[in-house]
Parts: C-alpha cells; sequence; structure tokens
C-alpha cells in the first residue's frame, strides 16, 4: 500500500507506470487531499510513480517484490 498525501494547493495527476511505459494506475489528486494505492495486484518489477502539477513534477521508483 503506497500513502500519497498532495501538499500543493492545486490539483495533481498521479501515475504509476511500469517499465515499460504502461500506467497501471492514473487518477487527479484536489488540493491537500490524501490518497492510497494498493499495490498487490501488480506483478513483481519495477515501477515509477509520477506526481505532477501545473508548476512541479516529481518521480519516485517503486520496487515491487
Amino acid at each position: 500500500m503506497i500513502n500519497i498525501i498532495n501538499k500543493e494547493p492545486e490539483e495533481c495527476e498521479v501515475m504509476l507506470v511500469d517499465i515499460n511505459g504502461y500506467i497501471h494506475y492514473e487518477t487527479v489528486l484536489a488540493p491537500y487531499a490524501g490518497l492510497d494505492i494498493d499495490l498487490q495486484q501488480l506483478l513483481t518489477g519495477i515501477y515509477t510513480l509520477i506526481f505532477q502539477t501545473a508548476h512541479t513534477s516529481f518521480t519516485q521508483q517503486i520496487v515491487k517484490y
């Protein structure tokens, strides 16, 4: 389980992408809202969590084993 909190005063797009570029999860998160993403359905591998607003961008590598 991944817990994400949008600390920005604007909406953000959250994506979970595998190493081949396939988007497994995508949503828009309201300002200061929280989100839980369950990883149990995903296969073992390396994923990238992308957090994007109009002014900022953040990526985080996740290893599911």
